[in-house]
């Protein structure tokens, strides 16, 4: 994909945005207006945002990407002429996101204004479309832009699908990290595997976009620039001088028809490993909240997640944000959760990065909008895949691990965790027709 651009800030030039949005009297479907040339979403529960085109975009790379590209688009949204009708979240001016996981990796940082954005939020349909040094031109309808979907029930062609490691290979590193950890490297490492799968047909955004939206509503579905996903996993939201933060941390594979018994669901809950793996997660968003917000809640108690093919240990964390802070500016502060990376943060990721031979690229980084005063959302971007060219793409999972962790569970679960995006490119359907949370 595109190199890092070495001075983000001369990628943005001085243009002079125009932004209308108007109201769409009828109700929209978003999923089955998702364009075959669709160059950005943000999907949940059937509202969220399509998007085709760019108006604006800057790259940015190394330790000040976040900053960099939150002072590039502020600038362009000073200038900005917006001109909303509608005046509900995610309409109006916006950027989306997608920022690379480490300061050294080889994969820029991107946030993007779209041409135009069809949205959906509490019931109000809107179209959204933006000049460059002029005014938006509308279009007479917006079905003009967004046509419906690409049909998704087809045969895709044969997969190759490539782990990186063999399972004996995979379980020798986790081993290894294991090591580190009793050795008192860290107390916690986030390990990631990397599969690559080569698809004999073309490989469609809007298809995959479709269908994990469609199979996996209560996550956040996304795409921009080369990843796409399903992350059940908020980073960083922001409205209202409030933020909010959703803490995964602790896994149980299980059937993808099916859920855990509830002597199992129990144990689980009371599995000391587990909840030690999640109390370092929900630690290191508390800690790394103080000067950014105060009055801080957290969950009494870890509560169980239910998603097709795992359950996961969860926490939600809440506070009052200080003036002027922004949504990037948290979900900065907060990258990289012990969740992805292991805690102390330092150590965890100076040890993954020996024993990881790939650049996470933009695995478990931030995804997600900011809009013109500061306010988004930023997700994790798990259960995810880089688009490599039209025929590749390459699988991120990891696992959390601590002293306790068994080598042959966590490639268990690293392989669970694959299993979104694999049955997205194979067209399977995730047998659980409620596609439940």
């Amino acid at each position: 994909m595109s190199a890092p651009n070495p001075s983000p800030e001369a990628a943005a030039e001085p243009v002079t945005l125009s932004a209308r949005t108007v109201r769409i009297e009828e109700p929209v479907d978003l999923l089955g207006h998702i364009p075959v040339g669709v160059s950005a979403a943000w999907l949940r529960h059937g509202q969220g945002m399509v998007a085709l085109g760019s108006a604006w975009s800057v790259r940015t790379a190394g330790p000040h990407r976040f900053a960099a590209a939150s002072a590039a688009f502020r600038a362009v949204a000073a200038r900005a002429r917006v001109d909303d009708e509608v005046r509900t979240r995610t309409s109006g001016l916006l950027a989306l996101g997608s920022f690379s996981y480490a300061d050294s990796s080889a994969r820029s940082s991107v946030l993007m204004v779209p041409r135009a954005v069809l949205g959906v939020h509490d019931g109000e349909s809107f179209l959204t479309v933006v000049g460059v040094d002029e005014d938006p031109v509308m279009p007479a309808s917006w079905r003009d832009l967004f046509s419906s979907s690409p049909v998704v029930s087809a045969t895709p062609g044969a997969l190759e699908v490539e782990a990186e490691h063999t399972p004996d290979e995979y379980q020798w590193l986790v081993r290894d990290a294991v090591e580190e950890i009793r050795q008192g490297g860290a107390a916690k490492v986030v390990l990631s595997e990397r599969t690559t799968v080569r698809s004999g047909t073309p490989i469609e955004p809007a298809v995959l976009l479709t269908r994990l939206a469609r199979d996996y509503p209560s996550t956040w579905v996304y795409h921009l620039d080369d990843v796409v996903g399903a992350s059940p996993e908020m980073l960083a939201q922001t409205e209202h001088g409030r933020v909010f933060s959703r803490v995964l941390a602790g896994t149980r594979p299980v059937a993808d028809n099916g859920e855990l018994d509830e002597a199992d669901r129990r144990a689980f809950r009371a599995d000391a490993k587990e909840l030690s793996e999640h109390a370092f997660a929900a630690e290191s968003v508390v800690e790394r909240l103080a000067g950014l917000a105060e009055d801080i809640e957290v969950s009494s108690e870890p509560f169980v997640l239910r998603l097709p093919g795992l359950e996961h240990l969860a926490s939600d964390v809440s506070a009052r944000l200080l003036e002027g802070v922004t949504s990037l500016d948290v979900a900065s502060r907060l990258h990289p959760s012990a969740a992805v990376s292991g805690t102390p943060r330092d150590a965890a990721d100076e040890i993954i990065s020996r024993l990881e031979t790939h650049d996470r690229g933009g695995y478990a980084a931030p995804v997600g909008w900011m809009d013109a005063h500061g306010d988004g959302q930023w997700a994790i971007a798990l259960r995810m895949a880089h688009l490599v060219d039209e025929h590749t793409a390459r699988l991120h999972a990891g696992g959390g691990l601590v002293a306790a962790s068994d080598p042959v569970s966590e490639h268990a679960e690293v392989l669970a965790k694959c299993r979104p995006m694999l049955r997205a490119l194979r067209g399977e359907p995730t047998q659980d027709p409620a596609g439940r949370a």
